[in-house]
């Protein structure tokens, strides 16, 4: 039987996004890297945010809906824990060819990473309570 690399594995499990490619070497990495990975692993950004509200922000499903985004977004922006527990699970899913751009661009793509994952949790607030 042939053995299968991770590289190999961690790529069949992405999604086919069928989005447009891009002439920039770090957009076309989002689109074509990050966004089938950040789909991939939905679920799994649902359940860290709510672990991650249950004990930071027990209030949370008694805010309205705009307190409810701003509390994502800043936490994403100013909670450590919060932001890295979107971003390793999408790393974590990188091939060892991808993480070598992904270092070049670390800062950039943390940011575009928390960017996104916090938008797809936003987008699926009734999932959280």
């Amino acid at each position: 039987m042939e053995m299968i690399s991770r590289d190999e594995v961690v790529k069949r499990l992405r999604p086919t996004l069928g989005l447009k490619a891009s002439a920039s070497e770090i957009e076309s990495f989002q689109n074509e890297v990050l966004r089938p990975i950040l789909k991939f692993q939905n679920d799994l950004l649902i359940a860290l945010t709510k672990h991650y509200l249950i004990r930071h922000h027990r209030n949370f499903n008694a805010l309205k809906l705009s307190a409810q985004e701003t509390v994502l977004t800043q936490a994403a922006k100013q909670d450590p824990e919060f932001r890295n527990q979107l971003i390793y699970p999408v790393v974590s899913l990188l091939t060892a060819e991808e993480l070598f751009l992904y270092h070049e661009h670390r800062a950039e793509f943390n940011k575009r990473i928390a960017q996104m994952a916090t938008e797809r949790v936003k987008s699926q607030l009734e999932r959280l309570y």
